[in-house]
């Protein structure tokens, strides 16, 4: 949200690459939501919290709103389908409520049945462009874009731990070849994880706007596989995102009451 608000500050168009895209928005309603109740622990602890810094609060109004039931086919809603609410909307659809009419969005997903899903919802929209492609390897292979200002947003599942190793290296070799771009990569920090040589890695980029690595833990131990945190690493931040990153950061330690 922070960087693309600073795309927007300049006329010239933009283009966000989004590797793992998902499905676009998701029904934290539904029965699959309530099976794991991630985000009880997660957007739910800060949804309705008071003194949330500017550029959050923006954010949170945003998915307060978020209704593509509201909206209809245009947001790819199937008559028939049971929807309950509330929703959360995925990278995906924040960018493209974002974009303006020159700007561009490409995304790729690989898995059948959320490409599926996501072309339902995002074919009516004539500035994204889906493709079925395993991101790690379609994000070097589509550098650099016609648009040359943007982001390339990384999200993969890290469901084995060679994914690590393959989204440093994709982010170096597609870095290599757009090295103008903002690039954010977000990873989970686990107790057994493999986050300390991620980050190790991003030491061979030399970008001219540096490497910034911004991390939400606690310092608590648990078990095995267990995730106790989560960090971004961001080739090329904007000016001061630094700054509003880092606000941020201390007002959700404090409101999740974050041990540590």
């Amino acid at each position: 949200w922070l960087i693309l608000e600073h795309l927007r500050k300049k006329k010239k168009p933009f283009c966000v690459i989004d590797t793992h895209a998902g499905s676009g928005w998701y029904d934290l309603g539904s029965e699959q939501a309530a099976k794991t109740g991630e985000w009880k622990d997660g957007y739910a602890c800060v949804s309705d919290a008071a003194n949330a810094p500017e550029m959050l609060q923006q954010f949170l109004t945003y998915v307060a709103g978020f209704d593509p039931v509201a909206k209809g086919r245009d947001y790819g809603v199937r008559e028939g389908d049971d929807y309950h609410g509330p929703f959360y909307p995925g990278s995906p659809f924040i960018v493209r409520d974002m974009l303006r009419d020159d700007d561009e969005l490409i995304l790729m997903e690989l898995h059948p049945r959320e490409h599926e899903t996501l072309h339902h919802r995002v074919k009516r929209d004539s500035r994204i462009h889906l493709h079925k492609r395993d991101g790690y390897e379609g994000v070097v292979g589509m550098m650099p874009p016609a648009i040359r200002r943007g982001l390339v947003l990384m999200d993969p599942s890290y469901d084995v731990k060679q994914d690590y190793q393959k989204a440093a290296k994709a982010v170096r070799e597609a870095w290599e070849k757009w090295p103008t771009a903002t690039f954010m990569l977000w990873y989970p920090i686990l107790e057994d994880g493999f986050d300390a040589e991620l980050r190790a890695s991003f030491g061979a980029i030399r970008a001219s706007g540096g490497v910034l690595c911004a991390e939400l833990a606690t310092d608590q131990g648990g078990a095995k596989g267990r995730m106790r945190g989560t960090g971004l690493l961001v080739v090329n931040p904007p000016w001061q995102f630094d700054q509003q990153l880092g606000e941020i950061g201390d007002w959700l330690a404090k409101t999740c009451k974050l041990p540590g």
